[in-house]
């Protein structure tokens, strides 16, 4: 009996492995076919087809055909003449006669160093469904469905010719399209704060170079700017008037924590040159933000099995990885980016390639 159902089980692996090949192909297939479809439709006319379709840009995909493509900057410029010069103004420069008396100017989109680390599919929802969907201003309105998906691009195509600097694709900010991390009770975006206006990140949170904790800015740290920057017109700084004339603090949502019995002096790490990034990720490019940090189930079943994976952020495991990196080969070995901006500047005799001496004992962080 054994030996009949044999043949038929090996019949069922064969047929389990060809499905399963069949659905990992699947995809780079369709890729394929997709890219095939595109090279077709965007490659020169020989004269044995005509088409009437324009041309389009890759929608919110980062990459620029357009600055290739005069037809697209042509139309990109048209476009932007009819729906965005009234208010931005002919040179982009935010001097349009329709937003001089809006109590929040137009953005001036020559500024390069402000408009080229935004990603394309986050300027894509601005004009699209209004800057309030970021955490701007509610003056300008959404243009979607005025403008297709392939106009708004072109738009962006154009506007992008304008920046001073010139805009560098490899300057972007990688800006998840889907946010992450719990809702807050006001929408402040580090992605416009940290990223596109630069802040430094111990101008908000000043303790974390003097003292254990970083600490969040006080209303008051805020009211700062936003007497008078966006004091009207924006539905978030509203907010955050309200709180301010309620002398309450904002109730923000906690997202880093590490166990009680363990210590992390903030100062320590700043003084050694660590970058914020390293700890907290790419905090100048979330809009929300989130972490995946601590123990979990996963990880420590994998642990238990014997295999070798890197530990989970603000683990004991990852700090101690941490310090025997630096202990080898320097503060460099552990930085996510060589110029990640917002952290303390570093001296210009600074070595962070030197090896350090983090401590490894228990008692550096349990006392």
């Amino acid at each position: 009996m054994d030996r009949l159902l044999r043949p038929s089980a090996a019949a069922g692996l064969v047929i389990a492995i060809a499905f399963i090949a069949l659905l990992v192909g699947f995809p780079s297939l369709a890729a394929r076919m997709s890219a095939n479809r595109i090279q077709a439709a965007t490659a020169p006319s020989t004269g044995k087809t005509t088409s009437t379709e324009p041309a389009k840009v890759e929608h919110a995909g980062g990459g620029h055909a357009g600055f290739k493509d005069k037809a697209i900057l042509e139309r990109g410029k048209q476009t932007y003449a009819k729906y965005c010069a009234s208010c931005h103004g002919d040179a982009g420069l935010g001097d349009g006669s329709g937003g001089a008396n809006l109590p929040i100017k137009p953005q001036n989109l020559t500024l390069g160093l402000v408009m080229n680390p935004l990603p394309d599919h986050f300027l894509h929802k601005i004009i699209a469904d209004g800057p309030q969907v970021v955490g701007l201003s509610e003056l300008m309105p959404p243009f979607k469905p005025q403008l297709a998906d392939r106009q708004i691009d072109e738009v962006i195509a154009y506007v992008r010719t304008l920046a001073n600097p010139p805009y560098e694709p490899e300057g972007v900010l990688p800006v998840a399209e889907k946010r992450e991390g719990p809702v807050q009770p006001i929408l402040f975006s580090h992605v416009i704060h940290a990223g596109s206006y630069r802040l430094d990140c111990q101008y908000c949170h000043t303790g974390a170079r003097r003292s254990s904790s970083a600490g969040l800015p006080s209303v008051e740290r805020c009211m700062g700017c936003h007497k008078i920057v966006a004091a009207q017109g924006n539905e978030q700084v509203q907010k955050l008037h309200a709180y301010w004339d309620k002398q309450q603090p904002i109730p923000w949502v906690r997202i880093f924590k590490i166990p009680e019995h363990a210590q992390f002096p903030h100062k320590n790490h700043i003084a050694a040159g660590l970058q914020c990034q390293t700890c907290h990720g790419r905090i100048e490019a979330m809009e929300q933000v989130h972490a995946k940090t601590g123990q979990n189930i996963v990880n420590d079943l994998a642990n238990l099995s014997g295999m070798s994976i890197p530990p989970t952020k603000l683990t004991m495991g990852w700090c101690v990885e941490c310090h025997r990196a630096v202990n080898d080969k320097g503060v460099q070995a552990v930085q996510p980016v060589a110029d990640a901006w917002g952290s303390a500047p570093r001296p210009p005799t600074a070595d962070d390639k030197k090896p350090r001496k983090a401590p490894l004992e228990c008692v550096a962080c349990h006392h």
